[in-house]
């Protein structure tokens, strides 16, 4: 029996319009030069999107395509999904014939949105090729679709779990020894809804993490949005094991494994957004826990300006990482947007002329044109031990993800003392105490200072909404607890600004958040005060007086003069010495 031929990517790109019969010559003459695919080679030459070869492929291996713009799809057909399915998996049913239903993908190449859907479905589904622009038109034209939807939904859902085949009881107890039982509960469609919909709230919501966490009696899945942690859903105890296995089974990991800690990677699309998530596992007393750290490419700010740095500040940052030698440190405490800060500056020096090499544990957000490693402390790939490596391999700047001991601080400071230009963090609790723990590392007090150009130290705050914000006087107490200086206290004009809570901000009051930012420079002064040791008050007083630095107190009541965010954060955040 004669076996069709399968028709050629380029055949298929010229007979759909992407690309012309003279540009297919030119980019096949192209990838016999180089030896690439021919997708990326069109990519390359600027003559079709990736999005056009993904759909090309699709067809290439039999999928129909369809146009939704020129379909009419009946409500029957458009209600056998969902809207939160439709919009986690981007997919738009278009029509069934004995028994199989046919979705629209942007996707058409991921095939374990179908086993999903066949899944969550009970029937079988076959894809049909589309694109990202046409699906997400018509989800947003023809399902209603909800943030508070997706928690009535998920709530609705664990409600009636029980409904199901297996009751929430009958998936707790199935056998823990048999890999078989622990992917079928994986496999299970309220599981699967459960997870979906937990995934959507978060992106929806903006949140950074999820986290799922087993108690004794209990089973919670939270979800930190702006550093805060806020509860989404409480799903029966016994439905612990099937939810930590379905999430395992889509991070890749070893679903049987349930003593040691696991870490892997996702990456997801949303709609348009894609997300790069990373999942930690940690074996607890009453079961596991994860952590899924979301990271979406298309929020994160690399510019600068857009991370709070306001003009003055900007100029003294430019002036620092333009330096041709020396290091640079960003410091606070975990979360704080320390490796965002790094990551802004990398962006301003990422030039043609320009080597930069970073290494990091893990690589948070990749970037093109720079040279990316990522430590791997199990096979001895040290901060220490990569940054040697790294000066072999002539590089112009370097990022150390974190100086966490002497060796890598010793490494540091002999990069910058051969030319390079070295960005890092450490874990410190303001700008001055940089150089005091660097000096606990043992680090000899001329080393720092013939090194070290700056330090800044940062803080994340929440900002206020602004649609229900309202300005107040505060009282004597609070002025107290702020440590307001007396010319302010005296001033009947003082207002500050506190949270409300509106449906534009979930009743929460704040909406995003802001960075507060200190700034000590190295100049002849300070030099002296550190090779005397001088205490890190003294250094904070000195920086205050000669440099003109606000300290992370100061830079966060001007923001609450502003009304950019509230007293109560910066009581949180900074302590009372910085006034």
């Amino acid at each position: 029996m004669a076996v069709a031929q399968q028709r050629r990517l380029g055949d298929v790109l010229v007979d759909s319009g992407v690309i012309s019969p003279l540009e297919m010559d030119e980019a096949l003459q192209r990838q016999r030069l180089t030896g690439d695919m021919l997708g990326r080679v069109l990519v390359k030459m600027g003559l079709c999107e990736e999005q056009d070869i993904v759909e090309a492929l699709a067809v290439q291996s039999g999928m129909e395509r369809v146009d939704l713009t020129k379909l009419q799809i009946p409500d029957e057909i458009l209600h056998k999904i969902t809207p939160d399915i439709a919009r986690f998996y981007n997919v738009v049913p278009v029509r069934e014939r004995d028994g199989v239903l046919t979705v629209a993908m942007a996707d058409p190449l991921n095939l374990g949105t179908l086993d999903d859907l066949r899944q969550i479905l009970g029937q079988e589904v076959q894809g049909a090729v589309s694109n990202q622009h046409e699906v997400n038109e018509f989800i947003q034209q023809n399902y209603v679709y909800e943030t508070d939807s997706i928690t009535d939904t998920l709530n609705d859902l664990i409600d009636r779990v029980g409904d199901g085949e297996l009751t929430a009881e009958e998936l707790g107890q199935q056998d823990l020894g048999d890999i078989e039982n622990l992917v079928a509960l994986a496999q299970e469609p309220h599981v699967i809804k459960i997870v979906n919909l937990v995934m959507l709230e978060a992106v929806t919501k903006r949140a950074s993490d999820i986290h799922y966490e087993t108690f004794e009696n209990d089973f919670r899945i939270r979800i930190r949005v702006d550093g805060v942690l806020h509860e989404a859903v409480s799903p029966p105890k016994d439905l612990a094991l099937a939810i930590v296995s379905r999430v395992k089974v889509m991070s890749s990991m070893d679903i049987s494994e349930r003593r040691l800690p696991q870490d892997a990677r996702i990456d997801l699309k949303v709609g348009e957004q894609e997300i790069d998530i990373r999942v930690a596992t940690l074996p607890t007393l009453w079961g596991e826990n994860i952590v899924m750290r979301l990271l979406n490419r298309a929020a994160v700010q690399l510019e600068l300006p857009k991370l709070g740095f306001e003009e003055g500040m900007l100029k003294r940052i430019h002036r620092v990482i333009q330096q041709p030698n020396g290091i640079f440190l960003v410091t606070g405490p975990t979360g704080s947007g320390k490796t965002t800060t790094l990551y802004g500056c990398l962006d301003i020096l990422n030039q043609v002329g320009v080597k930069l090499i970073t290494t990091e544990d893990p690589v948070e957000l990749q970037i093109d044109g720079i040279v990316q490693v990522q430590v791997r402390e199990e096979v001895g790939l040290t901060f220490a031990n990569c940054l040697r490596s790294i000066l072999r391999q002539d590089p112009d700047i370097i990022m150390v993800g974190e100086i966490r001991d002497t060796e890598t601080a010793e490494m540091a400071i002999q990069s910058s003392l051969t030319g390079h230009l070295v960005l890092s963090t450490v874990h410190t609790n303001s700008a001055p105490e940089t150089i005091t723990r660097l000096l606990d590392m043992d680090i000899e007090p001329f080393m720092i200072t013939s090194s070290l150009t700056a330090v800044l130290a940062q803080r994340l705050v929440r900002t206020l909404c602004r649609h229900c914000r309202e300005a107040y006087r505060p009282d004597e107490n609070e002025m107290e607890l702020l440590g307001l200086p007396a010319g302010w206290r005296k001033d009947p004009n003082l207002r500050f600004y506190r949270s409300k809570g509106c449906a534009a901000c979930d009743y929460i009051g704040y909406m995003g958040r802001v960075a507060l930012y200190e700034l000590l420079e190295m100049d002849d002064e300070m030099a002296e005060l550190i090779l005397s040791r001088a205490m890190s008050h003294e250094l904070r007083e000195y920086a205050r007086k000669k440099q003109g630095m606000r300290t992370l107190r100061e830079e966060g009541l001007i923001k609450c003069l502003k009304g950019i965010t509230s007293t109560e954060e910066i009581l949180i955040h900074t302590d009372r010495y910085d006034t």
